[in-house]
């Protein structure tokens, strides 16, 4: 038995309850203008209702065809119903039949249904005047074909006025919810502009995504050469000086790479225009991600294509991002253990291969699987394919990227 009032009490506190009263109000307003404009308000309320209920039918089904008529419908709709979620209801022009007829059946229903709201509600508050003001009035008056007697033996006529006055906002409150459910069917997105709508968000989530793995190659990389070299720096910190100023200079270049990358990734989230923004790393910088990992105390074997050059540029970023990812991970889980690369380019695709000795005597570090996943949808999303996994004492990650993207 508590929770309507409470929840009414809610309602009477929130905005968007006022505002889908006025929202009916503007409704139920159309029928009574165009009246008074033909054929006019005659004596009988009955008559007057239902001219205020037809008169308007044709203009409105005729404004309904008109393209802009929808987004200015979808816009007040936004501001006054206030729906939950916003996408729920379109506010783009009509673009076809069938949007322009949804938004003539809107307009009359519309017009319909906050003309009986209105009727009723004056109606309850007419008779809740009426009772709360018979104790204090000697006679009797009619009120919807009822009488009504006065005097102050009808005083506990004054106990049925606050259900009345709850009943006409709850009344309210639930019509104003009819018709925010009569707007999302009549005037939500139609099935292109859902479509649309997913493929933009499809897109942000790609774009995110692609973002949140390139901070996840670049800086998990720099965080791992860093890791490494400190580590190595303090061990050597009284022994080898020369080793321990090495190891800070490495730890310093691989710091401003990471903010470089960090800058630029950052950048495009703010959706920079202008500015220089730094360039991302391809192919014919692993010379320098082989020395860093070298610096960091990790023996690497390679041997490169001469020929990097060739490769298109978005395959030349992708291919050093795996590569970065796969030498990341070989100096995480198999530290001290060589690294051999390989990179060919032949005719028609990029050969990339990162093995190294598996060291199950170390301690293994803990890992998400992230890093491999990152690089499994790099390359499939060239339209390429790569994989990782151990095989004879060794744990191998290789790439097959094409040259050629498909259109």
């Amino acid at each position: 038995m508590r929770r309507l009032p409470s929840t009414l009490y809610d309602a009477l506190r929130q905005g968007r309850t006022y505002a889908r009263g006025l929202h009916l109000l503007l409704g139920a307003a159309v029928g009574p203008v165009c009246v008074l404009m033909w054929p006019g308000i005659t004596e009988s309320l009955a008559r007057t209702l239902a001219a205020c209920a037809l008169v308007p039918v044709v203009p409105l089904l005729l404004l309904g065809l008109v393209p802009g008529a929808r987004r200015a419908e979808g816009i007040q709709a936004r501001l006054l119903l206030v729906p939950d979620d916003e996408d729920d209801i379109g506010r783009a022009p009509a673009r076809s039949l069938s949007d322009r007829l949804r938004t003539s059946v809107w307009l009359v229903l519309r017009c319909w249904w906050g003309l009986l709201v209105a009727s009723v509600v004056a109606q309850l508050l007419s008779v809740t005047g009426t009772l709360a003001s018979a104790p204090a009035v000697e006679g009797s008056r009619t009120i919807l074909g009822l009488t009504v007697p006065g005097g102050h033996r009808h005083i506990w006529y004054l106990g049925l006025v606050p259900p009345l006055l709850v009943a006409v906002f709850g009344l309210i409150v639930w019509a104003g919810n009819a018709q925010l459910a009569l707007a999302r069917r009549l005037l939500g997105p139609s099935t292109t502009e859902r479509l649309a709508v997913a493929e933009r968000r499809a897109d942000e989530l790609l774009a995110r995504n692609r973002l949140a793995g390139e901070l996840h190659d670049s800086i998990g990389h720099a965080l791992t050469v860093t890791v490494l070299q400190a580590s190595a720096a303090r061990e050597l910190v009284d022994a080898d000086r020369d080793f321990v100023v090495r190891a800070l200079t490495a730890i310093e270049e691989t710091g401003r790479r990471a903010m470089d990358d960090l800058e630029r990734t950052l950048g495009y989230l703010k959706d920079e225009e202008q500015g220089v923004r730094t360039v991302r790393p391809t192919l014919a910088d692993i010379g320098q991600l082989l020395e860093a990992s070298r610096a960091a105390g990790v023996t690497v074997r390679s041997r490169t294509a001469a020929d990097v050059d060739a490769v298109p540029g978005v395959v030349s970023r992708e291919a050093y991002r795996i590569l970065q990812e796969a030498l990341t991970n070989a100096m995480k889980h198999a530290p001290g253990s060589p690294v051999e690369v390989e990179l060919a380019v032949t005719g028609e695709q990029v050969r990339l291969t990162v093995a190294n000795r598996l060291v199950e005597q170390v301690p293994q570090a803990s890992g998400t699987g992230k890093g491999l996943r990152s690089l499994r949808e790099r390359a499939a999303l060239l339209g390429g394919r790569a994989s990782a996994g151990a095989a004879s004492g060794r744990w191998t990650v290789s790439a097959r990227l094409p040259l050629r993207l498909e259109s």
